[in-house]
């Protein structure tokens, strides 16, 4: 939640690590539900595609065999027309009949039977004398005045104990008189076993159905089912009602399973082809690619989870050593300003008691006189030489310890602040008779104050060591390297000797006295400390031909805007 400022609180890296690890494994697990899902979003709709393509492919050949029947009950009603004095079972007649079924394979028998049940005509066996099927329902449909093409339900033939499909025309005068109705047996044993061959191992099925919801073939073969009523089925009750071809996912009347099912109403006849496959085969198929998936994703989380916990914890100790650095540089902050204040609280209180010594020691030196005390005055002028000298020595740490402060980084233009200097010291300049050269000097973010007393004690500590009774030449320049600005410091005609070795500067040498001496002054101590707290450094160097060298290394920052 945000803060009292409307600013949202910033995560702590261990926090942050956490929520990046958790992202990961929610990703890694949206990213494989998502395959899974797609995947049984593919093989749904590969299985609905394969339905339809076959109930299509059977519809088809279904369709050509009752188009066949049909033209071998108009061949036969065309023959009847002509002939209308045959005499039953005619020789002639059951050659035609013979003829005929050459070529239609898949009928079994073709008979013509009277109104009242007779048979009058049969092939290609011979029924019983006296034999009657007036109870058929073709022959109930028809004697009512039914019309055109009608699908019987299975049947047990009375003639050859076969299971038959029966698809009957009658024959009519030209007034509308039921002469006779001619039926041909279709092969349901040849239907069924085709079915069987092309149907979905192991739980698909195929199913031919009239359309009043009798099954007429089923290929698994099921002589329980075939004759039965499936009007109340989802394909007669839901299916059917919208459309004459389509694919549903149901609970089926025929077994009572969760079928992904496709069907077609077969053009111009009373019969529906349909094709289903159990819908837990899918779901198997399915569940194998989800198991596989499962194995493939939990060492992937697993990995996310320990990588996540042991960056959390490298994390958390990072913290907490960060916590600990900070508390301890905030304490050494403490005792360094602490420090610090003592250093100028005791510069400053040790001032008065050398003054009253060194009161005291004048007016000792005004009381003895001169001539007969001159021990007494010897004394005391080394009394008052070391009082002057420890005197001179806190001026410098109190000079020394005020470059301590540090102030918001500014630009700076080393070549503007170096003018400025210049003009401030012109008078010692123009006493010492130096000449002093810049050339390249940049611009830089730093403490303008700190940096002007650099340049200011700098060359103040040069001028200072100048050579009686020369001249002397000064140059400054700068070039980068890399990510520092090296600025070089050149002098002729100087008494300082750096030696060799590296140069420290130190505090309390022999340069924090204005008496003469070797080695860098705290001009040059207070210059070294300007450029560490600036994040750079200083060192210096003599060269043989007598010229001193200073080197300064300040960095390179992004000058804003």
């Amino acid at each position: 939640m945000p803060n009292d400022q409307g600013k949202w609180p910033a995560w702590r890296p261990s926090t942050s690590a956490v929520g990046l690890g958790v992202l990961a494994v929610l990703f890694i697990i949206a990213t494989f539900s998502a395959m899974a899902l797609q995947r049984r979003s593919d093989l749904m709709r590969d299985r609905q595609v394969n339905n339809e393509r076959l109930v299509d492919s059977l519809a088809e050949h279904t369709g050509s065999i009752f188009r066949q029947s049909s033209l071998v009950l108009a061949m036969v009603g065309e023959r009847l027309d002509r002939e209308t004095r045959l005499s039953p079972h005619d020789p002639a007649f059951k050659e035609f009949l013979a003829h005929l079924l050459l070529h239609a394979p898949m009928v079994a028998a073709i008979r013509v039977i009277a109104p009242e049940g007779r048979y009058l005509h049969s092939y290609p066996e011979q029924p019983p004398a006296g034999a009657v099927v007036a109870d058929r329902d073709y022959l109930l449909v028809h004697g009512q005045g039914g019309s055109g093409i009608f699908l019987g339900k299975p049947i047990i033939s009375r003639v050859n104990g076969k299971r038959v499909l029966p698809v009957s025309r009658a024959h009519r005068t030209p007034d509308g008189k039921l002469v006779a109705v001619v039926a041909l047996m279709i092969r349901l044993d040849h239907l069924n076993e085709q079915f069987e061959s092309i149907r979905q191992k192991p739980n698909g099925a195929i199913a031919l159905f009239n359309t009043d919801g009798t099954m007429l073939s089923r290929g698994p073969l099921d002589e329980t089912m075939i004759g039965k009523d499936f009007s109340q089925g989802p394909l007669f009750r839901e299916q059917l009602t919208k459309a004459q071809a389509g694919s549903y996912i149901n609970v089926v009347a025929t077994d009572g399973q969760l079928r992904q099912a496709s069907y077609r109403v077969l053009d111009g006849l009373p019969a529906v082809v349909a094709v289903s496959t159990l819908h837990d085969d899918t779901m198997a198929q399915w569940k194998g690619y989800a198991a596989t998936l499962l194995i493939i994703a939990i060492p992937l989380v697993l990995a996310a989870m320990t990588i996540t916990w042991a960056m959390h914890r490298q994390l958390v100790a990072r913290e907490s050593f960060e916590r600990l650095l900070a508390r301890r540089g905030a304490d050494l902050e403490l005792a360094n300003e602490e420090l610090r204040h003592m250093a100028e609280i005791s510069a400053h209180h040790l001032q008065e008691p050398l003054r009253t010594v060194l009161s005291y020691a004048q007016l000792l030196v005004r009381k003895t006189g001169s001539g007969e005390n001159g021990e007494i005055n010897e004394y005391l002028g080394f009394i008052r030489s070391g009082i002057e000298r420890m005197k001179s020595q806190m001026d410098a740490l109190q000079r020394y310890l005020g470059v301590s402060q540090i102030r918001p980084h500014e630009p700076v233009s080393l070549s503007r602040v170096l003018a400025e200097t210049m003009d401030l010291l012109e008078p010692r300049i123009a006493m010492a008779e130096a000449e002093i050269r810049a050339r390249n000097l940049p611009d830089i973010m730093g403490d303008r104050q700190h940096l002007a007393g650099l340049f200011h004690h700098m060359i103040s500590a040069i001028l200072e060591r100048r050579r009686p009774d020369t001249y002397q030449k000064i140059s400054l320049g700068a070039e980068r390297d890399g990510e520092m600005w090296h600025l070089l410091v050149r002098a002729d005609n100087t008494d300082i000797d750096f030696g060799e070795g590296e140069t420290v500067f130190p505090l309390m040498g022999p340069g924090s006295t204005p008496a003469r001496g070797r080695g860098p002054t705290l001009s040059l101590a207070i210059c070294r400390k300007v450029a560490q707290i600036h994040g750079g450094k200083m060192w210096g160097e003599t060269t043989e031909d007598g010229e001193v060298r200073l080197h300064l290394l300040l960095p390179v920052e992004q000058m804003p805007g």
